[in-house]
């Protein structure tokens, strides 16, 4: 019958996970896909934004897309160890050159968590045969706390992790003989190359969680199903060797440069798994306690009480199956490796875990342990469908608990931060920038709008060169500015001096305040002698080598004062209509 085709059930499951993501929890994405207004007051959006824009822009004029002189200009800066996703912008190339980068990443992080879900459907029923089992499975992964918590974030480098179910699908086929050992090979090379090029700490955690999966396989697997899993581990060591072949290139350059090295905290805390996110606790004000005190990127681990109740349940009653131990033993393992190097319960460091110098290793010292729980969803996605599938006993209780699974999911889903209206203001969009800043020049933009240099560069082509951007947490403070800029919140003579060098020094071009989104110290740049004028929503103050420029006392400098104060005062910004 057609209806039970793989095919017709593939894309029957792709079209339930895109109605029901993009009718509730994804919808705010769809309304006005041409503005800028996935959580502006974090800076991944706009970088993201910016990446899906280089990449075409930096091939398409012959630069090395691994450094780039657009940012922290003049000297520019290496993108070896930035995640720029360059399969996503090099695949949504042609999109972004039609519709513009912004209307691009939109659309990108809209459709990001059904092709996860599918993805790992997909896989699910290659095991079972069985659409509705395999359907939830697919939602448990693709919908997890890890997918929607980054989501809301924009962070594609972590939400396009259909990869790994699709890798575990080209296995399940080897197993099975369906698939011969040459295209296995190929395929599962590529996508690695993919993974790798994507995000490569997702790429190293596959690297270790297959060692580790192929250990455990030949230790539960009997004497009959070894020497299959030998060759497994033969055949996944040949697609590594065509990965790093393919990701030769990259290394050359980037081992030529020293990672950057990174300082917060990035370990699960168990109280995450049980407990889901601050605002959707239902009221309960002792649970909202709780739920506030974990770090906030312990968020992406919630797996909520009835997934783990399935988990336990399957494996209590169906241990004898080596699938099921295995599936265990692997899900056991990787949630006390995402408890990385210290035991925290609500926020509260316990004590160090004996493995915590493994975490210090070059190779390793700037992952987060908590991303390894993508890989525990991957694991509950089968073990719900495995649960799920033909229910010999009780099976109107084995739904229930599926449909609880659902609901436990649902209700921990986030509110997208959504803003109603673009952040892109009509000096960019009007392309009013043109008569006004030189191509090439560089200048420093302010606003209170997370990496809003980086967004206007991409909206503009690459029109100016940016003196700032924040390119990630490691190589940046928290600000998107230049240091000697962002200092000026906290201005003081020498702050100010050392300002006035450096943009003589480094040749900026022009400071552009964002006037929708002005800090409130940003009065200092008419003290200091800066005379700005107004274009439409922008004000630009030209540097002309700060001629102008002059120093300033204490008394001078004042308390912080807005923009709009100062201009109310008569603070000598002019004003003139785009």
């Amino acid at each position: 019958m057609w209806a039970r085709s793989p095919v017709v059930q593939g894309l029957a499951a792709l079209a339930i996970y895109t109605v029901a993501w993009l009718s509730t929890t994804g919808a705010p994405m769809l309304n006005h896909l041409s503005n800028a207004h996935l959580d502006q007051a974090s800076m991944d959006p706009n970088f993201y934004t910016w990446c899906l824009r280089w990449w075409p822009y930096a091939l398409g004029h012959g630069y090395n897309p691994l450094f780039t002189h657009a940012l922290e200009a003049p000297a520019g800066h290496s993108l070896a160890w930035v995640t720029t996703v360059p399969p996503i912008a090099l695949l949504a190339t042609p999109l972004t050159l039609t519709v513009g980068p912004v209307m691009t990443f939109n659309l990108v992080t809209a459709v990001a968590l059904p092709l996860a879900a599918w993805a790992a459907f997909i896989m699910c029923r290659r095991l079972t045969r069985q659409f509705w089992p395999s359907l939830i499975g697919g939602a448990v992964f693709g919908f997890s706390a890890y997918q929607m918590n980054h989501v809301t974030a924009g962070q594609l480098n972590l939400v396009y992790s259909l990869l790994l179910p699709i890798l575990g699908y080209l296995i399940v086929r080897w197993y099975e003989g369906s698939i011969g050992v040459r295209a296995f090979v190929l395929l599962a090379g590529l996508l690695m190359t993919v993974q790798f090029y994507l995000f490569l700490e997702t790429f190293a955690d596959l690297t270790a969680i297959l060692a580790v999966s192929l250990i455990a396989a030949i230790a539960l697997a009997g004497p009959t199903a070894r020497p299959a899993v030998l060759r497994l581990a033969k055949q996944l060591g040949l697609a590594y060797g065509i990965a790093i072949a393919f990701a030769l290139p990259y290394l050359g350059y980037a081992l030529t440069s020293r990672p950057p090295n990174l300082k917060t905290v990035t370990e699960l805390d168990v109280a995450s798994l049980i407990v889901p996110r601050p605002k959707n606790v239902g009221g309960a004000g002792w649970l909202q306690h709780l739920a506030a005190a974990p770090h906030p990127i312990s968020a992406a681990g919630y797996v909520g009480i009835p997934l783990l109740v399935v988990a336990i349940v399957l494996a209590i009653t169906r241990w004898s199956s080596r699938l099921v131990r295995f599936l265990t033993c692997m899900l056991v393992f990787i949630i006390v490796a995402s408890l990385g190097r210290v035991f925290y319960v609500e926020g509260h460091q316990l004590t160090s875990l004996p493995w915590s110098q493994l975490w210090s290793l070059p190779i390793v010292r700037n992952a987060y342990p908590a991303r390894l729980m993508l890989f525990a969803y991957l694991v509950l996605a089968v073990v719900t469908a495995l649960f799920l599938v033909r229910p010999a006993r009780w099976p109107w209780l084995r739904w229930a608990a599926g449909l609880l699974v659902i609901a436990a999911i649902a209700q921990d889903a986030p509110t997208m931060p959504v803003l109603r209206q673009t952040t892109v203001p009509t000096f960019v969009s009007s392309s009013a920038y043109r008569s006004t800043l030189k191509p090439g020049e560089i200048v420093v933009v302010v606003s209170r709008i997370g990496n809003a240099g980086m967004l206007w560069q991409a909206d503009t082509d690459f029109h100016t060169r940016l003196a700032g951007g924040y390119l990630n947490q490691a190589i940046n403070t928290r600000t998107d500015l230049p240091t000697e800029v962002q200092a000026l919140a906290h201005a003081t003579p020498q702050i100010v001096a050392q300002f006035e060098a450096y943009v003589r020094q480094q040749k900026i071009g022009a400071i552009l305040v964002d006037r929708r989104q002005e800090p409130r110290w940003v009065g200092i740049f008419w003290k200091v002698g800066l005379q700005g004028h107004r274009i439409g929503d922008v004000l630009v103050y030209p540097i002309n080598g700060c001629r102008t420029c002059h120093a300033l006392s204490q008394s001078q400098i004042g308390p912080p004062k807005s923009l709009a104060a100062a201009a109310a005062s008569g603070s000598g910004a002019s004003s003139r209509g785009a």
